[in-house]
């Protein structure tokens, strides 16, 4: 019997995230992002996070030399007991801010930004990541995660175009903004968001959002986010699709002299042909 060929086939039969962890593959992108992490403190929007653990998509907890977190409560949904262990034996602050306004951390504090499946509960994510790029220094890093829709319940939404993030961002949206509740309570496929319950019980959690931020005000694209670090003059270092459901892009604060340059630099995450190119990437996975 030829071994090699029955392993491979079993590992066909599993689900993506357990292949993963089974042989360690970490994203495409992950030998780009490496030496900007590596040695470096950082600073975690709603974490800690699995997907950024040992033997996960993107193992940054093991690279870089320390990392502070903030969360929007002391408690949230997703909050777990053993949560801070995932960072290892010396976790760093803990922050009780919006996502939006960290005023209580000074400008270019930290080497790197993280933020796993945060954007999207976010109400401004403009104003976010220009808080976010504030307290980067010169030539520090975001590494951003939203769901890749295809394979979520927002399936069956519209990705949200940049021009209404910008209006968001001038007209000083507040996270406790319901402008989308009527989209997500017509188009979320409940089928694939167990833990939200019934449909009047989802109702009932999306109304509370301000207190559980469960909702998806937003739908990204890689061209959206493109869009978004170019308005903050901010490099696209790289972009991709991964599975099983995750658009992971990295960012680089950049020089305002040589904005004209990233903005064309940028260009490249928001050509027609991206589409193409990250689901073959996904294909290949």
């Amino acid at each position: 019997m030829n071994h090699y060929r029955y392993y491979i086939s079993l590992l066909r039969r599993l689900p993506p995230a357990v292949t993963r962890r089974i042989i360690r593959k970490t994203c495409h992108s992950y030998s780009t992002m490496a030496p900007y992490l590596t040695g470096k403190y950082g600073l975690e929007i709603g974490g800690p996070s699995g997907i950024f653990c040992s033997g996960h998509l993107i193992p940054v907890y093991s690279l870089c030399r320390g990392i502070d977190t903030c969360n929007f409560s002391a408690q949230t949904i997703w909050s777990e007991p053993t949560n801070l262990l995932k960072f290892g034996p010396r976790p760093g602050k803990q922050f009780v801010a919006e996502a939006s306004d960290l005023s209580m951390v000074p400008d270019e504090t930290y080497d790197f930004v993280l933020a796993s499946h945060v954007l999207e509960h976010i109400a401004n994510p403009l104003r976010a990541l220009q808080e976010w790029k504030r307290v980067l220094n010169p030539e520090g890093t975001v590494l951003v995660v939203v769901p890749d829709k295809r394979e979520t319940f927002d399936h069956r939404r519209a990705f949200t175009p940049f021009d209404h993030i910008e209006a968001d961002f001038i007209a000083n949206t507040p996270e406790d903004d319901l402008t989308h509740l009527d989209e997500v309570l017509s188009l979320h496929d409940l089928a694939l968001d167990p833990p939200a319950g019934s449909r009047q019980q989802f109702r009932e959690r999306c109304l509370r959002n301000h207190s559980l931020r469960a909702m998806h005000h937003h739908v990204f694209g890689t061209e959206t986010l493109a869009l978004m670090f170019g308005r903050l003059q901010m490099r696209v270092v790289t972009a991709t699709i991964e599975n099983p459901y995750h658009i992971v892009a990295f960012a680089q604060k950049a020089d305002p002299a040589v904005h004209k340059l990233e903005g064309l630099h940028n260009l490249r995450f928001r050509t027609s042909g991206l589409a193409d190119n990250v689901a073959r990437a996904k294909g290949s996975n």
